[in-house]
């Protein structure tokens, strides 16, 4: 057999372990070396001691032998100590062959003593075998096969000493020692199954210890383990990772804790020592102010030492999270001040406040007013400049009114362009000052960029609880009065009055009748004829009026839904739906061969929007296939002097150029410059009915109709008389040079279907009136 593979026989175990535990048993060839050196000098002493007393080659030879082998073996130990695990490997094979030759030199060294004769010296060989013996169980019980083969290399030549002696009793040895190498094969093969056993356990809970380790240092909870005091005893993180500065282990877990917390970590600790799983939050505050949350969980170990497991997950980002959404369930995300929800809790706290006021004092004033802030031409300014423009203005007015207002009052968005303000007050002089105070905040301008924009707001007041027992009444009643500020011409303040109530329901009502009109195509365009008075009085053409049939199916004119034509939506509405009617009516007259001349339509300032009515008029004229001379836009003064002229010019100006003529009506009643009539496309101007119905009672009317009627000419534009209700009226026009009259001399506003028979009849009275003066 190899001697690598007898040396793998010795070192090697028939039990199952790991190789670093193989490794670990085999290294014992290199350990306990008290009990190695003492064997190495035993065995040397005891040759020499029988090299003396015998003074024969045998002898002698046995001494120079476990001399060498002594040193040889020490040498092999002490190149363990800095060997490569390659070479440890080589050298724990040389190990056990020198072992193996060790101990048979021992055994045959104590034959020749026992066959010696000299007792003396053969008692001392037995004792020292049986010493070495010990050692070598006691040193080599990691390595059993080793063990065995050199005890019987040991004793095997003691036993056969015992049987070569010529004294009877020495050969009791010969039967005792097979005996005791089997009791010590046994043992050394026990003490090897129980350190196998041992060393296995062992690195089984030093992985575990280290895998605990690992998962308790790679958790991000901290956790912590407290003796039955509630000292900490051990912890996972260092004092660094935390907010204390001092080592944790060995204090007490209640004062690690911030005092605020330490009443709660107390009671979770209580009900943990008797079984129950608790938690509770606790907060730490760095240095720096920055606050960390953590969940705090406390349970009892199971072990019965009365020791605690605390584990503490950093809840931070979700508690930033929970704080978050809250302040953003009760603020603008836009300008940051609180919302709606916020504005009526103050008014609910304000209200209750207010009654309680007034059960302890009897007519006391009341001590706060709502005021309801909208911000005037919001939608003009997001259509020229943009969201962000509008954003940029809603921010910077946010920071206007709280700086306007005193501390303790409430500013709130509630939407779009809206704002709400719960401020101290008791009457309406100190409401005038807080509107000095926010319109003296908004009269510095607000830049964006390159551009300078202009906040101008209108504000409506009610008193808390004067105008209203609930929330609900308080709110509408400074609707109400916002309403009254916008009508009468807005960057102003109302106080609500009960009077205003009615004004708003008025307001509703028209609102209300428009949508069902519009809802139920009860809209209806009426025609006036316009008449030539230059000529022979033909039609020239007619101007299209709106008229509508309420519930009880009248036709009422455009004063009932007045306040329609004044919501940006409403009106745009209105204005597409008589578009569509009048063209269908166009299609049908000219289909017809009806000599309408052309029809004109009135368009105000909300319909100049981009894609408004004057944006689609090309495109539905183009579709029905017809002229753009059957159609004329009349627009009024007030058209020129919006923030969006610039707009309404461009589309005029692309309407002229298609061929589209354009009315400037009611001439002289607005602010319009003379410039007005050079820098927009007008081709015609209609007096004002107020000038035309004075003719011939007042001198100032006549006057001024002819100064329009020459100023006109001098531009060559046509004009146009509304309103002309008698002869003399006609005939004074007709002196001044006004080109066209419009009134009830000639008709009235008539449904589509009579302006055929209309045009007929007209043109039969004038071949008859040409037949007479012929």
């Amino acid at each position: 057999m190899p001697i690598p593979r007898v040396t793998h026989w010795l070192l090697s175990t028939r039990e199952q372990v790991s190789a670093p535990i193989a490794a670990q048993l085999a290294n014992g060839l290199f350990g306990s070396l008290p009990i190695f050196i003492g064997g190495v000098i035993n065995s040397v002493a005891v040759a020499a001691v029988a090299a003396g007393r015998m003074h024969t080659a045998p002898f002698i030879g046995w001494l120079v032998f476990e001399a060498l082998l002594g040193l040889v073996r020490i040498g092999v130990v002490q190149s363990s100590h800095s060997a490569t695990p390659e070479r440890l490997e080589r050298l724990r094979h040389l190990a056990s062959l020198l072992s193996v030759a060790w101990a048979t030199s021992v055994g045959v060294g104590a034959l020749l003593c026992l066959t010696s004769g000299d007792w003396v010296l053969a008692t001392i060989a037995c004792l020292s075998t049986a010493a070495m013996v010990c050692g070598i169980c006691l040193r080599n019980f990691g390595t059993p096969r080793l063990a065995a083969v050199m005890t019987f290399a040991a004793l095997a030549p003691c036993a056969l000493g015992g049987l070569m002696t010529q004294e009877p009793s020495l050969r009791i040895i010969s039967v005792q020692l097979p005996i005791f190498m089997v009791t010590i094969f046994s043992a050394s093969f026990g003490l090897h199954r129980m350190l196998v056993s041992w060393m296995t356990t062992t690195a089984e809970l030093e992985r575990s210890k280290a895998l605990n380790e690992t998962i308790l240092q790679s958790n991000p909870d901290l956790t912590l383990i407290l003796d039955a005091d509630h000292r900490i005893v051990f912890s996972n993180r260092q004092p660094e990772e935390l907010v204390c500065q001092s080592v944790l282990t060995g204090r007490d877990f209640c004062s690690v804790l911030e005092e605020k917390d330490r009443p709660a970590a107390a009671a979770a600790l209580a009900r943990a020592q008797r079984g129950e799983l608790t938690s509770f939050t606790t907060c730490f505050t760095r240095p720096t102010g920055e606050k960390l949350w953590f969940d705090t969980v406390v349970n009892e170990t199971s072990d019965a030492s009365g020791r605690f497991i605390v584990v503490a997950r950093d809840i931070t980002r979700q508690k930033h999270s929970e704080e978050r959404a809250i302040w953003m369930a009760h603020h603008d995300t836009l300008t940051g001040l609180p919302n709606r929800a916020v504005l009526q809790d103050r008014l609910d706290a304000a209200l209750m406040q207010a009654d309680g006021r007034i059960l302890a004092v009897d007519g006391d004033a009341p001590g706060h007013a709502l005021l309801i802030v909208d911000v005037d031409n919001f939608k003009i300014i997001n259509d020229t400049l943009g969201h962000d423009g509008g954003d940029v203005l809603l921010r910077a007015l946010a920071a206007r009114l709280r700086a306007a207002v005193g501390h303790g009052d409430l500013v709130a968005r509630t939407g779009g362009d809206e704002f709400a303000l719960i401020v101290a007050a008791r009457d309406d002089e100190a409401l005038h000052r807080i509107a000095a105070r926010i319109y003296e905040e908004l009269r510095e301008p607000i830049l964006h960029g390159d551009r300078v924009m202009e906040c101008g707001a209108s504000i409506g007041a009610s008193f808390i609880p004067l105008d209203g027992p609930g929330r609900s009444e308080v709110m509408k009643a400074a609707d109400i009065a916002l309403y009254a500020a916008k009508a009468a011409g807005r960057a102003q303040m109302k106080i609500f009055e009960p009077a205003m109530m009615d004004e708003v329901e008025r307001h509703q009502a028209m609102i209300t009748a428009a949508r069902f009109a519009l809802k139920r195509k009860t809209i209806l365009p009426h025609y006036q004829p316009k008449v030539c008075l230059t000529g022979e009085g033909r039609i020239v053409g007619f101007e299209a009026l709106l008229r509508w049939r309420d519930r009880d199916g009248h036709v009422r004119g455009p004063d009932a839904i007045q306040a329609a034509f004044n919501d940006p939506i409403l009106s745009v509405a209105i204005s597409d739906y008589m578009l569509e009617m009048i063209l269908n009516d166009i299609e049908g007259w000219v289909a017809d061969g009806v000599a309408f001349g052309h029809v004109a339509v009135n368009v105000t300032s909300g319909d100049f929007r981009p894609g408004g009515i004057v944006e689609t008029v090309l495109d539905r004229l183009k579709a029905r296939n017809l002229p753009a001379s059957c159609l004329q836009i009349e627009v009024t003064e007030d058209v020129f002097l919006d923030k969006g002229a610039l707009d309404v010019e461009r589309a005029l100006k692309r309407l002229s150029h298609h061929g589209l003529r354009i009315a400037l009506d009611d001439f002289g009643t607005g602010y319009a410059s003379l410039s007005h009539l050079t820098q927009f496309p007008v081709d015609l101007l209609k007096i004002d009915r107020s000038f035309i119905g004075q003719i011939g009672a007042k001198g100032d009317a006549e006057a001024i109709s002819s100064i329009v009627i020459n100023l006109g000419h001098c531009l060559g534009l046509e004009v146009i008389a509304e309103g002309v209700e008698t002869v003399q009226q006609q005939e004074h026009l007709i002196t001044m040079g006004c080109d066209t009259g419009q009134g009830y001399l000639y008709a009235r506003a008539m449904p589509a279907a009579d302006v055929s028979g209309h045009v007929r009849e007209h043109e039969a009275a004038r071949a008859l009136i040409h037949m007479r003066q012929a």
